[in-house]
């Protein structure tokens, strides 16, 4: 019994020490997080661009076929200037542009390009995000915390070509509407990091929108679970799968209607820390 007990003294004894030494990984540790990658989104756009808010918004995705994957950089910066708050500010880009013959009668602008009309369309979409949390739990192996931040998009999107008319006034006639809109989605999130050793680090996102602002309403997801690798003491490699949801009503001078714009695929990251 004497020797059972030591052992458990001496058990006790030496398990925090053994904790203590376990050097955690760098997502829970270090300061400054930079991130730079490319991400390769499948994407669904939908934009209706009048004042009467058609129910069926016209597919630019579909009608321009330009729901292929197409690859952009992104780049990503999380600053903790103490052992409860970070900043985090992250942003990247898509435009796309395409010929098509119409299948269908569309109204864009005021301006009505009827089936057939030979046009060319396209849409550009840049997402600058701002985001500041606090950490509400954290241990060796974990970080959990919450925030509020910001999403300002800037959406545009034009089709141009000859219109195809019954008025013979207007039959051939060249056209161009473009509309375009900075609008900036408040917004709250979440994180959680979980880190077995210092080499492997699981990580996982979530931003939510859902209220009218002035001039916009809609919503807004944004999902982005992925893993980090450590491979040296200063950086690493990283994959990811985007998940970005928007929806919006826009009432603006130079754009009144909205889109719905989904996003999501694979991203690949390399990032250094210090």
């Amino acid at each position: 019994m004497k020797h059972f007990m030591l052992l458990l003294f001496l058990f006790g004894i030496s398990l925090p020490a053994f904790s203590q030494d376990e050097k955690k990984h760098p997502l829970l540790t270090d300061n400054f997080f930079l991130e730079a990658g490319v991400f390769i989104p499948a994407k669904n756009i939908k934009l209706g661009a009048d004042g009467d808010f058609p129910d069926d918004d016209f597919d630019f995705g579909e009608e321009f076929d330009l729901n292929d994957n197409q690859a952009t950089a992104f780049v990503n910066l999380e600053w903790r200037w103490n052992k409860k708050w970070r900043l985090t500010v992250e942003t990247f880009s898509l435009n796309n542009a395409a010929k098509a013959t119409l299948d269908s009668t569309l109204v864009f602008d005021d301006v009505t390009f009827e089936k057939g009309s030979n046009v060319r369309g396209g849409f550009d979409f840049a997402l600058y995000r701002v985001f500041v949390g606090r950490t509400i739990s954290s241990g060796q192996k974990h970080s959990l915390g919450v925030g509020l931040g910001v999403h300002a998009l800037n959406v545009g999107a034009f089709i141009e070509g000859e219109i195809k008319s019954s008025n013979p006034d207007l039959d051939g006639e060249f056209q161009k509407r473009r509309v375009s809109a900075l609008i900036p989605l408040p917004n709250i999130g979440g994180w959680y990091h979980w880190a077995p050793n210092e080499k492997w680090g699981f990580i996982a996102r979530v931003d939510w929108f859902g209220i009218s602002i002035d001039q916009y309403s809609g919503g807004l997801w944004n999902f982005a679970p992925g893993m980090r690798y450590q491979i040296g003491k200063n950086f690493g490699l990283g994959i990811d799968y985007r998940i970005l949801l928007i929806n919006a009503k826009v009432s603006q001078p130079n754009w009144e209607g909205k889109f719905n714009m989904d996003f999501s695929g694979p991203a690949v990251t390399f990032h250094g820390n210090f």
